[in-house]
C-alpha cells in the first residue's frame, strides 16, 4: 500500500490577519491543498507598547481552533505556527500565547523581525524568478515593514520597521476619509524611520522590487490588475481615488474586506515612502509570503540520508578543497560570483543548469594545484582534479570541470593544449564559455578579501559588469578587467566594468 504523503501546517499570527496554508511535501517541493484566512486584527488598539484587548484575544483564539481543526483534518504531521509584531510587542503576550495552547492545543513561536525577513525572502525566492537581480522584498504586515535586500542565493540586508499598515492608520488618523496634515505626518514620519537605513541599501544597489502582503496585493488588484506590477506613479493615483472616499465607500467601489478598506491608506503612504527613499519606481505584487517560507524552509531540512548526486559532487569537490589546503573561503566566494555572472548572461552562452554546476565545482577547485607548486599552478589543477576520482561524478564531468579550472588564468585554450584531446567539440566550446566566465570571477576577488560583494552584468549590446562592493576593490576590478578581454572576444562583444 502506497505511503500517505506527508502534510503540514503553517499559521502566520500577524497583527491584522492570521493565515493558514496546508501543504503537502513532494520530491520536487510542495503542493499547497488548503488555506484559511482571517482578519482578526490582533494588533487593533494595542501597538506602541499597549497590551492586546481582549476581544481581539479572543477572535484570534478562535480562529486558531478553527484552522487547526482544519489542519488536523488533513491529517498533518506538523502544525507550525509563528506570531510577529502584535505578539512580539504586547506585554501580555504570555497570557495569549497559554490561551492558544489551552484551546487550540497548538505552541506558538514569537518570531524577531529578522527571522520573519527570512521566511518571507524564503516565499519569494521560490515564487519570483529574480534572474539574477539584486531584489528588494517589501513586506507590509498590519505591525511592521519587513526590508529584504538579496538575491536567489544570498541574503545582504535585512530590517524590520514599526511602519505597519495598522499602526500607522491608527496613529495617524487615516481608517477613514483622512486630513492631509494627517497623510503628510504619517509620510514624515515613514520618511525619518526609513532614511536610516537609505544609505546602506542604496550602496548594495537593487534591480527590482518585489512586493507581500495582503495590503501590497489589495493595492495592486486596484492599481494594476493585469500586470502586477505596482508602479510609483500608479501608487500615488491610486492613493488619491482612496484617500477621498470613507472606508464604507472603498468598500463599495473597490470592493475592499471592511477592516483593510480601515488601514489600507496606512499601507500605501509607507511603500510610496519605501519607493521614494529606497530608489524603487516600481514593485512587483507577489502572493508568496511568510507562511509559504516556513514550508520552504521545512522543505530544505534533510529528509533522511540519503544524498543526491548534486550534493555529493559537491561535498567531494570541498573535501578535496580541503585536502588540497586551499582558501576555501575565495573559493566559494569565486564559485558564487561565477553562478552570478553565468545566470546573467545566459543570452550570450546559451548553455544548462548543468554547466552551471560543473562551474562552481571548477571554481571551488581552482587553486587546489597549489599544494604542489605556485609556479604553473592552473596545470597541477587540472591534474589534480583529473585523477581525484571524486565521488558523484562521471568520467566526463570531471574531465569538464579539470579544463574549466585549468584555464582561470594565464593562457587561453589553444588546440595544440594536450588536456583538450579528450573533449568533444561541444564540450570545448563549454569549457571555453565556462573559462571565460571564471576568469572574471576569479578577478574580481584577487586579493582573497571579499571586496567585490556581487556584480550586476547589463548585456545590452556591450556587456557591463556593475560591481557591488564592501571596500576598496580597485585591485580587483582592474584584473578583472584585464581577464575579461577573453570574455570579450569568446563572445564578440565589448566589455565595461563599473563600480557601485
Amino acid at each position: 500500500m502506497d505511503k500517505d504523503p506527508k502534510r503540514i501546517a503553517a499559521i502566520d499570527i500577524g497583527t491584522n490577519s492570521i493565515h493558514t496554508i496546508v501543504a503537502e511535501l513532494r520530491d520536487d517541493g510542495y503542493r499547497v491543498v488548503d488555506k484559511e484566512k482571517e482578519m482578526v486584527q490582533l494588533g487593533l488598539g494595542s501597538l506602541d507598547g499597549a497590551p492586546l484587548e481582549e476581544e481581539a484575544m479572543e477572535r484570534a483564539v478562535s480562529a486558531l481552533e478553527r484552522m487547526v481543526a482544519v489542519a488536523r483534518g488533513w491529517n498533518v504531521e506538523e502544525i507550525v505556527a509563528v506570531a510577529t509584531s502584535a505578539v512580539r510587542e504586547a506585554p501580555n503576550r504570555r497570557e495569549f500565547l497559554k490561551r492558544v495552547k489551552e484551546k487550540a492545543g497548538i505552541r506558538v513561536r514569537v518570531i524577531s523581525g529578522e527571522e520573519e525577513a527570512d521566511y518571507i525572502y524564503r516565499a519569494v525566492r521560490s515564487a519570483v524568478d529574480l534572474a539574477g537581480s539584486t531584489a528588494l522584498c517589501v513586506d507590509i504586515g498590519g505591525g511592521s515593514v519587513e526590508l529584504i535586500v538579496g538575491t536567489s542565493s544570498e541574503i545582504y540586508f535585512t530590517a524590520s520597521e514599526p511602519l505597519g499598515a495598522l499602526r500607522l492608520a491608527q496613529r495617524f488618523r487615516l481608517e477613514d476619509r483622512p486630513s492631509a496634515s494627517d497623510a503628510d505626518a504619517c509620510r514624515r514620519f515613514a520618511v525619518q524611520s526609513l532614511k536610516k537605513i537609505r544609505k546602506r541599501v542604496r550602496h548594495i544597489g537593487i534591480d527590482m522590487g518585489v512586493g507581500t502582503s495582503g495590503t501590497i496585493q489589495a493595492l495592486a488588484n486596484i492599481a494594476a490588475p493585469a500586470q502586477r506590477v505596482l508602479t510609483r506613479e500608479a501608487l500615488v493615483e491610486t492613493f488619491g481615488a482612496l484617500s477621498g472616499l470613507t472606508a464604507k465607500e472603498r468598500v463599495e467601489k473597490f470592493g475592499l474586506d471592511e477592516k483593510r478598506a480601515r488601514n489600507i491608506l496606512g499601507g500605501a503612504i509607507v511603500l510610496d515612502q519605501v519607493m521614494n527613499v529606497l530608489g524603487v519606481p516600481s514593485v512587483l505584487a507577489c502572493p508568496a509570503a511568510l507562511r509559504e517560507g516556513i514550508i520552504e524552509s521545512r522543505l530544505s531540512q534533510p529528509r533522511g540520508r540519503q544524498e543526491n548526486g548534486a550534493s555529493l559532487r559537491r561535498a567531494s569537490a570541498l573535501a578535496l578543497a580541503e585536502r588540497s589546503a586551499c582558501d576555501r573561503r575565495h573559493g566559494q566566494h569565486v564559485a558564487r560570483l561565477a553562478r552570478r555572472i553565468f545566470d546573467q548572461t545566459r543570452t550570450l552562452h546559451g548553455l544548462s543548469n548543468e554547466s552551471a554546476e560543473l562551474l562552481e565545482h571548477a571554481a571551488i577547485l581552482h587553486e587546489s594545484g597549489l599544494q604542489v607548486s605556485d609556479r604553473g599552478y592552473h596545470k597541477h589543477t587540472y591534474y589534480l582534479i583529473r585523477h581525484a576520482a571524486l565521488r558523484g561524478f562521471t568520467e566526463e564531468q570531471l574531465v569538464m570541470v579539470a579544463n574549466v579550472a585549468r584555464y582561470h588564468r594565464k593562457a587561453e585554450p589553444a588546440d595544440g593544449d594536450a588536456n583538450l584531446s579528450e573533449l568533444s567539440g561541444q564540450q570545448r566550446e563549454e569549457v571555453e564559455k565556462l573559462a571565460a566566465i571564471l576568469r572574471i570571477a576569479e578577478g574580481l576577488d584577487r586579493s582573497h578579501r571579499q571586496s567585490v560583494r556581487d556584480v550586476a552584468v547589463r548585456a545590452n549590446g556591450a556587456v557591463r559588469f556593475i560591481v557591488r562592493t564592501r571596500s576598496d576593490a580597485g585591485v580587483e576590478i582592474a584584473s578583472a578587467a584585464k581577464r575579461a578581454k577573453y570574455f570579450a572576444s569568446l563572445f564578440e562583444t565589448k566589455v565595461r566594468f563599473e563600480a557601485s
